[in-house]
């Protein structure tokens, strides 16, 4: 089985031919922006952090930021930054430029002023597009997709249904060679011992285990009382009890496959199969995260309609919810009939991938129609200095 996706210097496939503008620091959004306005193909990520960043901070941001622009979606990247002591602009290109894609460096600061430095960023980006444009679509085999899962606005629907079908069509891409993970560490406190039980070894056993263990003593340490708090008022009000009952519903998520690894925030897998992603059960933070895992392709169920995709990757989003689904036909893409689904998830699962292929080929989510693709965050566990 095959999908006709854009190929990568470095083995991997983009279901996108994306340019991404990727800026450095939050000083440097608006010019950023600038740039990418003014190029058809040209996608962009802004973020909040600037200067102060401490360790681990200053790594989690660079590293994001980083694998972002490895993504396999994008052909080339242009890096806007400020040239100050606090930000290393070029530092983040040269490690993009590793993966064989071009890339380049747009300073704020340059001789003649910042709108000096956008004009040179519009042509850099204007002549990476045009590049871009010559390549064409292959044959790919499935092994070169990687799926990102993700839910929010969660109800008892979610687990059995939404959640499942996912889980169900990863089994395909896995199945087939692929691979691809579910992430948000919070949300699946009390489920973590089912998810750890499909480890290939102990050594990922404990390492899942050990992740949900850390991010609890972190909230505690915080002040937070979690378990208070979550499940939040939404989903209290649509009929989930408890962190417990969420986090069952969120592993569904994962499929039936063997979990094979447990990787950090905004880090790249480096097997094959099933992964499980650390990241906070913030939804625009958890996706970037998946996006600079590689993911290629992205589902996402969301019984309460979250309206946002992300830049260059490809987001479905799917509910259950027939009345969201009529009141909100350009924000969801695929209905769950739940009927069906408790009937024969398989068979829904092979549905739902069958539209993934369909954008995997091209086809567009009604996020990418519209550009509403404001998922743009990046976790920070530390406070500024």
């Amino acid at each position: 089985m095959e999908f006709w996706g854009f190929p990568r210097p470095d083995g991997t496939a983009g279901t996108r031919n994306h340019i991404g503008v990727i800026v450095s620091a939050a000083c440097a959004n608006d010019p950023g922006q600038w740039i990418a306005n003014a190029v058809e193909d040209a996608k962009l990520f802004t973020h909040k952090q600037v200067c102060g960043l401490i360790p681990p901070d200053k790594e989690t941001v660079e590293r994001t930021l980083v694998n972002l622009g490895r993504n396999p979606n994008l052909h080339g990247v242009l890096v806007v930054g400020p040239d100050c002591a606090d930000s290393d602009p070029d530092g983040i290109a040269e490690r993009i430029a590793a993966s064989g894609k071009p890339v380049e460096v747009c300073k704020v600061h340059t001789e003649g002023g910042v709108m000096v430095a956008v004009q040179r960023g519009i042509n850099t980006v204007r002549m990476m597009a045009s590049d871009a444009s010559r390549i064409r679509r292959e044959p790919m085999p499935l092994s070169k997709l990687r799926h990102g899962v993700e839910c929010g606005g969660s109800t008892p629907l979610s687990g059995a249904v939404t959640n499942a079908a996912q889980g169900h069509a990863l089994d395909i891409i896995i199945k087939n060679g692929g691979n691809g993970g579910f992430s948000e560490t919070p949300e699946v406190i009390g489920a973590e011992h089912v998810i750890a039980e499909r480890a290939i070894n102990d050594e990922v056993k404990q390492k899942m285990i050990k992740v949900v263990v850390d991010f609890e003593e972190w909230l505690k340490s915080s002040g937070i009382d979690f378990l208070r708090a979550n499940p939040d008022a939404q989903n209290v009000e649509d009929g989930i009890s408890s962190i417990e009952e969420k986090a069952l519903g969120a592993i569904h998520k994962g499929g039936t496959t063997p979990l094979t690894e447990v990787v950090g925030y905004a880090e790249i897998p480096e097997g094959k199969g099933m992964w499980f992603m650390n990241t906070p059960g913030n939804d625009m933070m958890s996706v970037t995260g998946l996006a600079a895992g590689g993911c290629n392709i992205m589902t996402y169920s969301t019984e309460g309609a979250a309206p946002y995709g992300f830049p260059w990757v490809p987001v479905i989003k799917i509910t259950a919810r027939k009345d969201h689904f009529r009141k909100y036909p350009d924000l969801l893409d695929y209905l769950v009939d739940i009927e069906w689904a408790l009937k024969d998830i398989d068979a829904v699962g092979q549905d739902l991938f069958n539209l993934m292929l369909e954008v995997a080929n091209g086809r567009k989510t009604q996020s990418e129609i519209l550009g509403y693709t404001c998922a743009q965050d990046i976790w920070r566990v530390v406070p500024a200095s």
